[in-house]
This record gives structure tokens, sequence and C-alpha cells, in this order.
């Protein structure tokens, strides 16, 4: 879809991204039937993530705590735990991301149950589960590229069951997805999404 074609959002967290656009994949996308997040095996952490450069600092802050969480096999030397370049990316707060880093298991935050140790490191001890885990994370399938929102579907996921989108599905993005959208634009941008929804009359 052109440019010039994607909606505007107007009520969102996003403060660094003042003009964020709405993809024809949050609008039009379809689940299958049954699809749910929660049927999430971690295949989309294999991959590791792209983080603000606070995101990594807060993690670093945090490393005593992380690695009485980690399991024997994970590396526990956070000096091998992000990329060491950095690279301009105006979708983050900063301007800037970095990624982490992988091991033959996946992303080196990933445990052997397929679990964040990020966010089970931080429920155990009390803390949010927001306060360690990098944003995108909890997004996904749900991103932001070049400031416009949309459903990444990478092919190496090919799980309907969870986060592939599927043609003529029968489940909108907007239902399967309310948490990861409120995670993102906040409640107030995710009710303009939902009016969005409602007038585009692409959605089936």
């Amino acid at each position: 879809m052109p440019e010039n074609h994607f909606p505007v959002l107007h009520s969102h967290k996003l403060s660094h991204i003042p003009k964020l656009k709405v993809d024809h994949s949050i609008l039009e996308g379809t689940f299958a039937a049954g699809c749910s997040m929660s049927n999430c095996n971690a295949t989309c952490c294999r991959q590791g993530v792209m983080i603000d450069p606070a995101e990594r600092e807060n993690i670093l802050a945090h490393t005593e705590l992380v690695q009485r969480h980690m399991e024997p096999h994970m590396d526990k030397d956070p000096a091998r735990w992000f990329d060491t370049e950095e690279e301009v990316d105006l979708d983050f707060p900063s301007g800037r991301a970095v990624g982490t880093q992988t091991r033959d298991y996946g992303c080196v935050f990933l445990d052997s149950k397929g679990w964040c140790v990020l966010q089970r490191a931080a429920v155990a001890e009390g803390m949010s589960k927001f306060a360690l885990k990098p944003f995108f994370c909890f997004a996904f399938p749900i991103t932001v590229e070049n400031g416009v929102v949309l459903v990444d579907d990478p092919e190496f996921t090919a799980r309907p069951q969870c986060c592939s989108a599927v043609p003529h599905g029968t489940m909108k993005v907007i239902d399967v997805c309310e948490e990861e959208l409120v995670h993102v634009v906040g409640r107030e941008g995710f009710e303009e999404l939902k009016s969005l929804n409602t007038r585009n009359p692409l959605v089936p």
C-alpha cells in the first residue's frame, strides 16, 4: 500500500513517532479460527530481537538478578548478551537499536522451556513483567517499521495457530492481538484502531 494511503493514528503512546501510520495488515489481516498468542512455542524468539540501547542498559543494571534465573546451559556473561554495534533506527525512542545475541538455543535470554528469562526473573523478583523484557518482544507479532504499525509475519514462524496471519481467516487482528496492540499504541490508540477497523469495508 502506498505510504500516503496509510491512515494515521492520532491517539497513541509512541511520542517519538508523532505521525504513526497504520498498515493494512492491522485493518485487513486475519487469523485462523482458534488462533491465540497463548499458543506460542517461542519460534519468534529464535532470531533474537532489536532493542533500544536504554533497554540494554536496564537489563545490564540487573545482571545479577538475570543470572540467578538463568539455566546452566545459558550464557551468563553479560559481555556476550548483545551485539557490539548499534544502528540508526527511528522506530526506537533513542533513534538507535542494538540486537540481542543468539545461541544454538535461540535468543541468549531464551530458556529450555521457551520462556524469556528476563520476564521470568522479573516476575519471580516481584517486579512488573514489563520491567526487563524488551518492548518489541511483548509486542510480537505487532511491530513498528519506518513509523508504520503492522503485523510482523516472518517466514520462520509459520504458525497459524499462534501468530501467522492467513488469508480469509475468521478472526481479526484487532481481536486476537488486543493485548499486544494496547502494549504498542496504548488504550486510546487501540480504541482508535477499533474505529478504523469498523469503518474499513475490506475487513471480513
